[in-house]
């Protein structure tokens, strides 16, 4: 395994009865009218890219890539529908890579370096993307121009663990996960350039995933991030008062992500033997399982079934 890529999953990585845990991305949603719905899975013997209607219909298989059992693909919509940006390891490393949302397209946009690069969210002009990138012990986050062009540059970098950036609706934030303070994790918010930094959730939920709602008032994210117990999704204000617990105690999910109508979220739930997808209205009520049987357990370890919602493509 590259070295890099070793040291964010083994420090992020815990081992459950019947699933693997590790570092979980944020979703970016971007407002509009409410569109298909992405994620990985391995449903053919490898993890692919895939999308299908809100309502659990047209099941598309978006990337017929080389086969891999790495699920740390972090896809996420571009902000008009049109394109997914996401990770993969076929160089060796993690890369990052765009595709048109009907599969045509495919563009890596990063170039081996000896950093691995996770976590890619786009900026809501769709003229940046926020990743992680790892190297040994340091990860940073990191920002450069979605059509990869450019240099790369750093926004915050040091030992301590991070992930899952994700900008705030305006542009102007970064929201992120770390374990800066010795804790098992939490969410921060910090300016686009790294400064004002500060932590949004309470140590006891362990939050991670974080979500920000379309209009930008609203945070969601899951509990028990980077630990084997299972986690539920919870809301808050963007500035971390009002957390609120949407999922009740015997659905264990995660992975929570705003539609682009700013109404619902998507996340996945897990039963004992497979994981779904399941949406519910944004103040936690009509929980309604969209697939039945997706994805056995046994099948779905780490990132499988990270969702995130796009927008209908503007013609």
């Amino acid at each position: 395994m590259h070295s890099s890529r070793h040291s964010i999953v083994t420090s992020c990585l815990m081992v459950g009865l019947t699933l693997l845990f590790v570092c979980m991305p944020a979703s970016a949603t971007f407002a509009g009218k409410n569109g298909r719905i992405t994620f990985v899975a391995d449903l053919n013997g490898t993890f692919q890219l895939y999308t299908i209607n809100p309502d659990g219909s047209d099941l598309f298989q978006v990337t017929n890539l080389p086969p891999t059992s790495d699920s740390t693909w972090f896809p996420d919509y571009s902000p008009d529908g049109k394109q997914i940006v996401f990770s993969h390891d076929m160089t060796g490393s993690l890369e990052l890579y765009v595709v048109n949302v009907d599969g045509t397209d495919l563009k890596q946009l990063t170039k081996i370096d000896g950093t691995d690069k996770l976590f890619p969210r786009w900026s809501p002009d769709a003229l940046q993307l926020v990743f992680l990138r790892t190297e040994g012990i340091l990860s940073a986050i990191s920002l450069m121009a979605s059509d990869g062009s450019g240099e790369i540059r750093d926004v915050i970098r040091n030992p301590w663990e991070k992930y899952q950036p994700t900008f705030t609706p305006d542009g102007r934030h970064i929201l992120f996960g770390s374990q800066e303070g010795g804790l098992v994790s939490a969410i921060w918010i910090m300016n686009l350039h790294g400064t004002n930094k500060r932590r949004l959730t309470n140590a006891p939920i362990e939050a991670g995933g974080p979500d920000v709602s379309p209009d930008g008032t609203q945070v969601v994210f899951y509990s028990r991030q980077n630990t084997p117990r299972p986690g539920h999704v919870f809301v808050m204000n963007v500035n971390g008062t009002g957390v609120k617990q949407l999922t009740p105690g015997e659905l264990i999910s995660y992975f929570p992500t705003y539609s682009p109508d700013g109404k619902k979220i998507a996340f996945r739930g897990d039963s004992p033997e497979s994981a779904n997808i399941f949406t519910m209205n944004a103040d936690g009520s009509d929980i309604t399982e969209i697939t039945s049987d997706l994805v056995k357990l046994e099948n779905c370890f780490g990132n499988c079934l990270i969702s995130d919602w796009g927008a209908e493509p503007v013609q």
